[in-house]
């Protein structure tokens, strides 16, 4: 059989079709096809690398933002423990120090270094490093500068209330935190997430506020990210992004098993940790929030108790506890999926602690009107060093420890001394140094200290000053 091939007339010519044309076509298709196909590969390939590339990257500034904290850690004892250089970290005994010249976790190479910018300050630059890949080397950098506030002469013997905000409204503070030149406090009610410009302390105003669903309770900053605990019971942590202070965001919540109040939490780096009130969920949980708009659980513990207030230092846990037994509940971490209870400290009588802060090797801990400091060198075995009677509960605890004086700030229900100023220099005998009567009868509900400002920002349930300013003589 023979196959001839057909001819049309066009405008009186004759053209060839037909076999010759299919072939062109099937060429086309084909590259057509297998541009298509190397797109969609390089699309998948691409989007695989990026979301590698966010983790590491998010990972990396939580190593960053550890390692600041380790050397401001590291400072509290003695400004003198920081020698311009570059280190690496470890630690011993619960404890940080400097030491080599980079540590490394994982695929992470991180170095601290120390420059001084003059007696009193120096500047500290946390360098991250990974293999991306190949081609490439990852870098976050971050820096500060860390002040050797003991040398400045300040005088918390007659500290002084400097300023004062009158809040729209008349919802309670209940608390606050400070980084930078910006405050961050939750209130009971209303526009319940403010943020305060503190730069000129004498002149403190509100710059930024959102309204969160549910009631605050306690609120931590790390980064770029206000975390706040809540009695929503769908966002019992809620995740706010402070990038911009003036406009703070609403990135993420977090929704705990129950309906158990959250009642504390704490954050390192993107790691948050969570307390609750008593119930048949667990009452402490370790939160993952290294993308903030999907926070999700790397492990819980059952405490047995009203959890009130969290604290971490190294592989452990420090919780405020509502048992009888166990007021002091030390949880290890190490494991963050798997977190167990590694030791307890009971102390006298049956009143709830409620407020809880670390330094170093020493637990403050607030029971009702007791200001007790705990040894916990030996995380497991927590034991006794000393105690002051402060006349009323204590509400909160704020630290301000280094160099030759060590004071630590306190909120309490004391109607004519709210703010109090207890000496730790010598921890087996703290001592109340001295104290501030806001006007009127109100708690002072919060309070946090900034050591490069050197003052003390509190909040409580003033109708008329809701946020108040502390200051040295």
């Amino acid at each position: 059989m023979v196959f001839k091939r057909k001819k049309s007339n066009v405008n009186g010519q004759m053209l060839n079709v037909g076999r010759g044309f299919s072939v062109v076509e099937i060429i086309l298709s084909g590259a057509v096809f297998l541009m298509l196909v190397t797109a969609f590969v390089g699309a998948y390939l691409y989007g695989q690398e990026s979301t590698a590339l966010a983790g590491n990257q998010a990972r990396a500034t939580m190593l960053a933002e550890e390692g600041l904290e380790a050397v401001r850690n590291i400072r509290d004892p003695a400004f003198s423990n920081l020698t311009d250089g570059t280190y690496g970290l470890t630690t011993t005994g619960n404890q940080w120090n400097l030491s080599g010249s980079s540590d490394t976790t994982g695929i992470f190479a991180r170095q601290m270094i120390i420059s001084t910018v003059d007696s009193k300050r120096k500047l500290v630059t946390a360098n991250v490093t990974w293999q991306q890949n190949t081609q490439r080397t990852g870098l976050v950098s971050l820096v500060t500068r860390i002040t050797n506030w003991i040398a400045s002469g300040s005088n918390w013997v007659l500290p002084i209330q400097e300023a004062s905000i009158d809040v729209t409204g008349t919802n309670n503070g209940i608390k606050v935190q400070v980084s930078g030149n910006y405050a961050y406090m939750v209130r009971d009610g209303g526009t319940n997430f403010l943020v305060v410009d503190v730069s000129t302390p004498a002149s403190a105003s509100v710059v930024g506020s959102l309204t969160l669903t549910g009631v605050p309770t306690n609120i931590a900053v790390s980064g770029n990210y206000a975390y706040v605990s809540n009695t929503d019971n769908s966002q019992e942590l809620q995740i706010i992004d402070i990038s911009n202070p003036l406009s703070p965001i609403l990135m993420g919540s977090y929704n705990a098993p129950g309906s158990a109040n959250a009642t504390g939490v704490f954050a390192i780096g993107t790691t948050v940790y969570l307390v609750r009130a008593s119930s048949s969920d667990d009452e402490f949980s370790i939160i993952d929030a290294s993308v903030a708009s999907k926070p999700f659980i790397l492990g819980s513990l059952d405490l047995g108790a009203n959890a009130n207030e969290v604290v971490v230092s190294g592989n452990y846990a420090y919780v405020a506890s509502a048992s009888n037994t166990q007021e002091l509940q030390v949880v290890s971490i190490a494991t963050p999926s798997a977190p167990t209870l590694a030791g307890s400290f009971n102390l006298a009588g049956t009143v709830d602690a409620f407020t809880v802060a670390i330094s170093g090797n020493t637990v403050f801990l607030g029971q009702g009107a007791i200001f007790y400091t705990i040894n916990v060198a030996s995380p497991t075995s927590p034991a006794s060093l000393g105690s002051v009677s402060t006349t009323s509960t204590i509400n909160d605890i704020a630290l301000n420890l280094g160099g030759a004086g060590t004071y630590v700030f306190i909120a309490t229900s004391d109607n004519s001394l709210e703010f109090q100023v207890v000496d730790v220099a010598t921890l087996a005998t703290p001592t109340i140094l001295g104290s501030v009567n806001t006007a009127g009868t109100d708690n002072l509900n919060g309070v946090a200290y900034d050591v490069t400002l050197d003052r003390a920002f509190g909040v409580g349930d003033r109708d008329t000053e809701e946020f108040f300013v502390f200051a040295p003589q």
